[in-house]
């Protein structure tokens, strides 16, 4: 079993390269796997580029490939002039989910994403207009309202109206009351946050048509009408494919 050295790890014993594997993929599956049997853990550092691509055999190129998808979803942290980290705050996020990595590897298509959040959302809508209480519908606006003031701000705070993004679909997973349903929708709108920071970032996101989208949301939950929650749906999973690709 690998033991800790000046507080560093031997990586030369956990990681040994595979030839036959796809070379990105196969860094991926490494950090996977010391963290998922917490051979890794929180906080540690890991090995320099150079020599991660030494123990992998792989190229530097592809190294940095890696880095830059595990970082993107959160799992390590890069540190200017200091090093790579596994993330500090990893346990508390569903991004530590083995089926998130396998979401990662099978390099979906954006097309067959649209589709998995088009058919998820529809599924919770029509929770959500089932079981909402008044105070469900009055947490999802007041969430609604901070994030158009966020969203009409000059200085267009981009992290924070991300958050308030999210969050806008996290109220909406635990208004279904099914624990299963709201687990996945939000390990689904975890796996796309670079994607909605991706559409947040163009200008476009501040439009007229964009704000329109979650409004038309909250208004059908508020009036409790299936057919036009469908429809804004459909237009707000539309317009933010517009929104990526613009």
């Amino acid at each position: 079993m690998n033991v800790k050295q000046n507080n560093e790890f031997d990586f030369s014993i956990l990681l040994t390269p595979k030839p036959n594997e796809s070379s990105v993929d196969y860094v991926i599956n490494n950090i996977k796997e010391l963290l998922l049997t917490k051979k890794i853990i929180p906080g540690d550092r890991l090995p320099p580029e150079m020599e991660l691509a030494k123990l992998l055999s792989v190229s530097r190129g592809s190294i940095r490939e890696a880095m830059k998808i595990l970082a993107a979803f959160g799992i390590i942290e890069i540190r200017r002039g200091d090093g790579t980290y596994v993330s500090s705050d990893i346990e508390g996020k569903v991004l530590f989910d083995p089926l998130l990595f396998s979401f990662i590897l099978s390099q979906p298509e954006f097309d067959e994403l649209k589709e998995l959040r088009l058919l998820l959302e529809k599924d919770v809508i029509r929770l959500v207009i089932k079981n909402a209480n008044d105070d469900d519908v009055q947490a999802l606006r007041k969430c609604y309202e901070i994030m158009e003031v966020l969203k009409n701000n000059n200085e267009q705070m981009y992290d924070k109206v991300l958050e308030c993004d999210l969050e806008f679909h996290r109220i909406l997973g635990k208004i279904t009351r099914n624990k299963l349903l709201e687990k996945i929708y939000n390990f689904v709108m975890e796996y796309f946050r670079p994607f909605i920071a991706q559409s947040i970032r163009k200008h476009t996101y501040f439009s007229l048509e964009s704000k329109q989208t979650h409004k038309n949301i909250l208004e059908a939950i508020e009036n409790r009408d299936f057919v036009t929650a469908e429809k804004a749906v459909e237009d707000s999973v539309e317009v933010w494919k517009n929104l990526i690709f613009k």
